[in-house]
Order: structure tokens, then C-alpha cells, then sequence
């Protein structure tokens, strides 16, 4: 009986001590998420100004190797993002406002052809879809007070903005005037054992955010200027609010790409009828499927290693913990993870198969 319950005791020993272990790695992962939901204010501008850090350190290096000094290199980067973003929004916002006022008046005949349509496609009756949207226009005046006061009541949210903002472009101008003294100051920290490991991991981390910013906005910008370009042939109306919302949605790998999509494909068939949302979305679903399968891998490379339901769960996630902006940074930041992850795993098999093997006894 000894020798029978055996076995069994050892299993449950094996088990015990795997589950013990799990539950202090996830005691060990929460607090380490709570922690960083807690330091927001400093876990977002800096995931931010590293990110950005990879777009203007190829410049200021180029800078200060024709003697520029590294600080006045910097500062007319930082001054020329600045310029770019800035006078991107004088340009665009007017032009979206107007056209999103121009087409205000129009909606409610689109609305009432789209009912129409929808009564002679549909088991459903005129009245029916009247109520709904008039149930809707008035559940929107009804919460109007309470919007207003969730904006007054946001004074505090926009102030830690300004000053979350003003934190980004002071850790941007240090990030990138200083980046070899810091990575010299991290490497002088760690054993000299690892630091060829840790070298070896920081730069497959720069190159994964590098390659992910500049694939991204390569992306974001084609399918901002395909979908913007088949809009206007189809005549429908807010192509440029579109397009802008299309660029923005793709900073959201599959999410931002489908909701972008779907709006297009709405505000077609709200102000245009049935067959330029036919159109539409057939114009959608034609970038879209040229940006995943020809521009996507040629762009991106391996720069994103990640399975779709992965980030998926990133952005979920993000967007739980940060709101909008840890659902833009949870993809990248999950990319660099994954990649760092790779490099180390890869360093360890390299070890094993360099180790020599041991003979076996006579």
C-alpha cells in the first residue's frame, strides 16, 4: 500500500509546489500592474517619449555628426515635431469643422431615406424606426447637462494632461539629447556577466518600438489617403473627418482599422443611400486587405510578432487600466515584451548548444 500511495504523494507534491510558484508570479504580476495603474503620470509619458524617442534620434545623430551640439540637435528636433503636429491641426481642424457643420444639415433627410429603405428591405414598420431615433435624439438632449458637467467636472483630468504632456517632451529632449549616457549608466549597473545579455535585449527592444512607430504611421497614413481617395469618388460626403479618423484609428492594430470601417460604411449609407454604402464598404475592405496582406509584412517586418487575439488582449487591457492612451501604447509596449522575451530565449539556447556535451562513461 506503501509502495501504491507513492506516486500519488509525489504527484501532489509536484503539484503543489508548480501551483505555489504560479501564485506568487501572478501575486508578483498584479501587484506590479497595480502599481503601475497608480503611477500613470509617470509610466505614460515615458512610454510615450521613448516611443517618440525612435522617430527623432535618427535625426539628431545625423545632426550632431556634422558638429552640431547634441543639446541644440535635440531642441531643433523637439521644435520641429512640435511645428509638424501643430500646424497639422490649424490645417485639418478648420476643414473637418466645416464640413462635419455642412453636412449637419443633411442628416436628417439621411436619416429619414435610410428609414425608408430599411421599411421596404426590413419586417419593420415606419413608426417603429421613427420612434427609435427620436427616443435616441432625445436621450442625447436628455444627458447634454450631464455631459456639460462631466466637462466641468474634468478641469482636474485636463490639468494633469497639460502637466502629463509638458512631462513627455522633457523626457523626450533628455531621452534623445542623452541616450548613450543613459544606456552607459544602465550597463555600468549591471554585472559584467550580463551585460552583453542586457545590451543585446536593449537593442532588439529599440529596433522592435522603431520599427513598430515607423510601420504604423506608414500604414495608418495609406489607409487614411485609400479610403479618403474612394470616398470622394463615391461622392460621399465628410471624406476628410474620415480619412483623419481613419489615420488615427490605425495607431490601433485591428480594432482602430474595423471601427474606422464601420463608421465610413454608417455615415454612407446615413447620407448617401444604400448603394454608396454597398460601395463604401467595398472600398474599405479592399485597403484593408491591402494593408494586411502586401503592405503590412513588407512594413512592419517582424517588428510586431504578435497573434491578433494577443493584441487584442493588449488593447483590452490598456484600455482598462490607462483609458485611450494605454490602448495606443499596450501593442507596442506588448511587442517589445515579446521581442525581449525572444532575444533572451534565443541567447539561452545559443548557451546550451555551445555547452560542450558531457562523454558517457565507459
Amino acid at each position: 500500500m506503501a509502495t501504491l500511495g507513492t506516486p500519488s504523494v509525489s504527484w501532489l507534491t509536484r503539484g503543489a509546489l508548480f501551483s505555489g510558484k504560479l501564485l506568487v508570479i501572478a501575486a508578483a504580476v498584479v501587484a506590479s500592474v497595480l502599481l503601475l495603474a497608480r503611477l500613470y503620470l509617470i509610466v505614460l509619458p515615458s512610454v510615450v517619449a521613448l516611443l517618440l524617442a525612435t522617430l527623432l534620434y535618427p535625426p539628431v545623430r545625423w545632426l550632431s555628426a556634422r558638429r552640431v551640439p547634441r543639446a541644440l540637435a535635440s531642441l531643433l528636433a523637439l521644435l520641429v515635431l512640435l511645428l509638424v503636429l501643430v500646424a497639422g491641426g490649424l490645417i485639418l481642424l478648420p476643414r473637418i469643422v466645416r464640413e462635419v457643420s455642412a453636412a449637419g444639415g443633411n442628416l436628417q433627410a439621411g436619416v429619414e431615406s435610410a428609414i425608408d429603405w430599411l421599411t421596404r428591405e426590413l419586417p419593420v414598420s415606419h413608426e417603429q424606426l421613427d420612434d427609435m431615433w427620436r427616443e435616441a435624439l432625445s436621450y442625447l438632449k436628455a444627458n447634454v447637462g450631464r455631459i456639460t458637467t462631466g466637462v466641468l467636472a474634468g478641469a482636474n483630468l485636463a490639468a494633469r494632461a497639460v502637466a502629463g504632456g509638458l512631462l513627455t517632451l522633457t523626457l523626450l529632449f533628455f531621452f534623445v539629447k542623452d541616450a548613450e549616457k543613459l544606456v552607459g549608466w544602465v550597463l555600468a549597473r549591471v554585472s559584467p556577466a550580463r551585460r552583453d545579455t542586457v545590451s543585446a535585449v536593449g537593442k532588439r527592444a529599440w529596433k522592435t518600438l522603431s520599427g513598430y512607430l515607423r510601420g504604423i504611421v506608414i500604414i495608418a497614413m495609406v489607409d487614411a489617403v485609400g479610403i479618403g481617395v474612394g470616398l470622394a469618388l463615391i461622392g460621399v460626403p465628410l471624406v476628410l473627418p474620415l480619412a483623419a479618423l481613419t489615420f488615427l484609428g490605425g495607431f490601433f492594430p485591428v480594432v482602430g482599422a474595423t471601427v474606422a470601417g464601420g463608421i465610413a460604411v454608417l455615415v454612407a449609407l446615413v447620407t448617401s443611400g444604400p448603394l454608396d454604402a454597398l460601395l463604401t464598404f467595398l472600398v474599405v475592405l479592399g485597403v484593408q486587405q491591402l494593408e494586411s496582406n502586401v503592405l503590412e509584412p513588407v512594413v512592419m517586418g517582424r517588428a510586431v510578432p504578435l497573434h491578433p487575439v494577443v493584441i487584442l488582449l493588449a488593447i483590452t487591457a490598456g484600455g482598462v487600466l490607462f483609458g485611450i492612451a494605454g490602448a495606443f501604447l499596450s501593442v507596442p509596449v506588448a511587442a517589445v515584451l515579446s521581442a525581449m522575451g525572444n532575444e533572451l530565449r534565443l541567447r539561452s539556447e545559443a548557451k546550451v548548444l555551445e555547452r560542450p556535451s558531457t562523454p558517457s562513461p565507459p
